[in-house]
């Protein structure tokens, strides 16, 4: 992605960063005025060489900016000599995008006898075209050119920035570097000892390699539950880091140094800054449909879609007319809404008491405050520049990832939880809290099945209370309702284990009793008969009793009206205890009877 100092410019980055609206540009530019002012046109310091070991240059360096065409070296030399140039006042320089082309000046000394070999590398990937020379007694000794605009093959070290290494002879050699781009002009100059260079390389590369583990390792888990429960959400969020690995590898010059192509000098800046969008517009469609802001925040959510259409078109167009800085401009925008629509949302979830809104605002609060840093750092201001302030951005982006895969995880669990629920509830009687007609079958069938191969006995009993009618037509529904409360709750204390029971309808209610036979069933059923005629329910403190009807239907010796029970289905049997239970009403009620 393109950014405005290496390694810290990425989606929330426009929030902060002076080129990203224009008020900030003038205070800018008045605040470096001040600087100037105050440090006045001094000259380039002087590396002493063995003492020095490594570090950024931004405040030894002597520069000015071309503003009348380009220079040869010796006008540059002039202009050194003059009083018109400035010295650096952090420890990167940063200019701005799309400004005149800079000259930087400094000196190394090496008091010892022996070469000594240093690394200098400009440490943004972007920058177009860079030359560097090096004198010494008044002649060029070595003239090294590189940037974007030169194939990957060509420059000067294969290595993700512009960099080379040089044996740096005893006495006092002068380093002139030029640096022309449409992107933003950041330059952190870092030189060292090959041996030092080598160790910051290495430990970049192991906090680089965790970083990216851990949000390629979310982003390929949310991934995963996408494909399999087709919820956008997480489809989203993969995309959303994703992206943004994909664009922190490219403005950090690592993609470069696999896609090696040479499409132009502005290749990788039409590719940071598209690929910047990418993981932009996944992440504000990520968070208007976690927060689900559609449902009380609609017009904050009409613009959040708007701006996720316009602004990309409106690059793309850009594109079409070769218009790098309209487009890079546009970028700059989609990233400051970017941040600044995350938290408004975070807000607006947090005012409707939507859950999750807490940890979201702390996330995207967190990153912005991580990109200050980051850029008070760059800029040298208040913060000062080291390697942990300098990428704090790739710290806050992964603090903000792990937050928002702790919602997503919250949810999913919320999710199966909800799903866990409704399913109870579609199986369950939501008065009698028994299983109802879909819950009994659910139940029912895999036992049925075992039973069938183990040649084993099952019967069915059917109960239905008696006069049910009359107590809710002489005392009201209330007073039916808790006698079939009643009525279940004696069927859970005198059923037996692994027998399966439910209310079949109405006043009916229904047992399955596994390894049972017709007669060992009977004898259940009668003595759960007798245990409801001892209820009573008290209906204006007066006792009422309660009696049942019961039909029972079975096998015996695994055969059921005489065949075996693997020819038949449960159903016939339910169809044979109902009969039963109808004959039972017939004679009176309160009784068991079996089917014939």
């Amino acid at each position: 992605m393109l950014k405005l100092y290496p390694h810290s410019f990425h989606y929330l980055s426009g929030i902060f960063h002076w080129y990203l609206s224009f008020p900030f540009m003038f205070i800018r530019h008045l605040f470096i005025f001040a600087i100037f002012s105050i440090s006045g046109f001094v000259s380039a310091e002087t590396l002493t060489l063995p003492d020095f070991k490594q570090g950024t240059l931004g405040k030894h360096l002597q520069y000015f900016q071309e503003l009348n065409g380009q220079l040869t070296l010796d006008e540059a030399k002039q202009k050194f000599r003059s009083s018109m140039t400035k010295k650096g006042s952090s420890h990167s320089i940063s200019l701005g995008i799309n400004v005149a082309p800079v000259w930087m000046n400094f000196a190394v000394n090496n008091t010892n006898d022996l070469a000594e070999l240093y690394r200098l590398s400009i440490e943004t990937p972007w920058l177009d075209v860079i030359d560097t020379w090096l004198v010494q007694d008044g002649k060029v000794i070595k003239h090294i050119a590189g940037g974007d605009a030169y194939p990957y093959s060509q420059r000067p070290m294969p290595y993700r920035f512009y960099a080379f290494e040089h044996h740096f002879n005893q006495g006092k050699t002068e380093v002139y570097i030029r640096i022309a781009t449409k992107g933003p002009l950041a330059i952190p100059v870092h030189f060292s000892s090959v041996k030092k260079a080598i160790e910051r390389d290495i430990t970049s590369s192991f906090q680089y390699g965790l970083l990216y583990g851990i949000m390629l390792a979310l982003a390929l888990y949310n991934l995963v539950l996408f494909v399999f429960i087709r919820q956008k959400e997480y489809g989203l969020y993969s995309l959303y880091l994703f992206g943004f690995v994909l664009n922190s590898l490219s403005y950090t010059g690592q993609l470069h140094t696999v896609i090696t192509y040479d499409f132009g000098p502005y290749f990788q800046d039409w590719l940071d800054i598209f690929l910047m969008i990418t993981y932009s517009v996944a992440g504000l469609h990520f968070a208007r449909l976690l927060l689900k802001t559609k449902f009380y925040a609609l017009k904050l959510d009409q613009f959040v879609v708007r701006i996720t259409i316009v602004i990309p078109v409106g690059m793309v167009i850009g594109f079409v007319f070769d218009q790098l800085f309209f487009s890079m401009v546009l970028a700059f925008l989609l990233n400051t809404c970017f941040a600044v629509l995350f938290i408004a949302m975070g807000i607006r979830a947090l005012l409707a008491n939507k859950p999750f809104a807490v940890i979201f605002i702390l996330s995207s609060v967190t990153a912005a405050i991580c990109i200050t840093i980051s850029t008070l750092a760059v800029a040298g201001f208040l913060v000062p520049y080291n390697g942990y302030t300098f990428k704090a951005i790739e710290l806050g982006m992964a603090f903000e990832a792990i937050l928002l895969a702790v919602i997503l995880a919250r949810q999913f669990r919320m999710a199966k939880l909800d799903k866990m629920i409704a399913e109870t509830y579609a199986r369950t009687d939501a008065l009698t809290q028994l299983n109802n007609r879909r819950g009994f079958q659910e139940l029912t069938q895999p036992i049925w099945q075992g039973i069938i191969r183990t040649r084993r006995d099952a019967a069915i009993v059917l109960l239905d209370i008696d006069f049910f009618k009359r107590f809710n037509d002489q005392y009201g529904h209330e007073i039916g309702d808790k006698v079939l409360v009643k009525v279940a709750q004696c069927l859970k204390e005198t059923a037996r284990k692994g027998d399966v029971f439910a209310r079949w309808g109405g006043e009916e209610f229904i047992l399955f009793l596994p390894e049972t036979t017709e007669k060992q069933a009977y004898l259940q059923a009668e003595r759960i008969r007798s245990a409801i005629e001892m209820l009573e329910i008290q209906v204006i403190k007066l006792p009422l009793s309660i009696t049942a009807s019961f039909g029972v239907a079975g096998s015996t010796e695994n055969y059921f009206q005489g065949e075996p029970l693997s020819l038949r289905a449960l159903e016939p049997m339910i169809n044979l205890a109902d009969r039963a239970l109808y004959v039972a009403k017939q004679k009176g009620k309160n009784q068991v009877c079996l089917s014939k």
